[in-house]
């Protein structure tokens, strides 16, 4: 496992907070051109359910901006069946925490970190809201921010799609998060540069660091060696040695 909870999305409508949603469910499906006629669910809480168009929006922008990449990279045909069934926006974190736990089949009681705002688990999207990310996650905050976030996650899927569902291949923390946030293109006017010394210090860090430092990372490498390339290789044990003979 190596980078989102995973497990059996069997959601009931009260521990998500959900009240009076379910009995509309099977009427609330949006559908979505892209090549074929697909759908997902949106569910909302019932504070957000003014906001459908809003959130409706958000999605598909997030699905055409994974496609055009894919696209880009000769990887459409991997966008051709749709990332997930269903999305749930939550007005409370307490929840979004709890059904999370509860699709990766995990202890309920856990604590997930506060920045930890969005998943795309077992075909299901979920996410806080816009105005709950932007206030725990400032440093993150940029226009169509919310998108990107949305966006982020996606790309996760995309990734592990083109090694053919080999999560473990995915390369080190930094690789695979770099990934992503180019996918997204998130921090991509960021000034910020970092010296060779905290390049390779980032590299070899097994937590969980700065997402900002991991976009200057992978963008740097990006420029070295073409992508479809450095996905093949990250699976590699030396994989960060490799690279660290083409840091200036």
């Amino acid at each position: 496992m190596k980078l989102i909870l995973i497990g059996l999305c069997t959601i009931i409508a009260a521990s998500c907070n959900f009240k009076g949603q379910n009995k509309n469910l099977d009427n609330d499906k949006s559908r979505i051109k892209n090549n074929n006629q697909i759908s997902f669910r949106l569910i909302l809480p019932n504070t957000f359910e003014f906001r459908r168009i809003e959130f409706l929006n958000y999605v598909n922008t997030t699905r055409i901006n994974i496609s055009d990449f894919a696209l880009k990279h000769g990887w459409d045909s991997l966008t051709n069946e749709e990332f997930m069934d269903s999305v749930m926006i939550f007005d409370d974190k307490n929840s979004f925490n709890k059904t999370l736990l509860i699709i990766a089949g995990a202890d309920t009681s856990m604590k997930l970190p506060e920045t930890y705002c969005a998943a795309l688990e077992k075909r299901t999207l979920v996410s806080v809201s816009p105005e709950y990310y932007s206030k725990v996650y400032p440093e993150g905050i940029e226009e169509n921010s919310f998108i990107k976030l949305l966006t982020h996650e996606m790309a996760h899927r995309l990734h592990v799609r083109i090694l053919g569902g080999d999560e473990e291949a995915m390369g080190p923390i930094w690789f695979y998060e770099g990934f992503a946030i180019y996918v997204a293109d998130q921090f991509s006017k960021s000034n910020i540069i970092l010296s060779k010394e905290e390049m390779i210090r980032i590299m070899k860090e097994p937590e969980r660091g700065s997402y900002l430092k991991y976009n200057y990372l992978f963008r740097y490498f990006a420029k070295k060696i073409p992508i479809r390339d450095l996905i093949l290789r990250a699976k590699n044990k030396d994989f960060n040695e490799e690279l660290f003979s083409m840091l200036d």
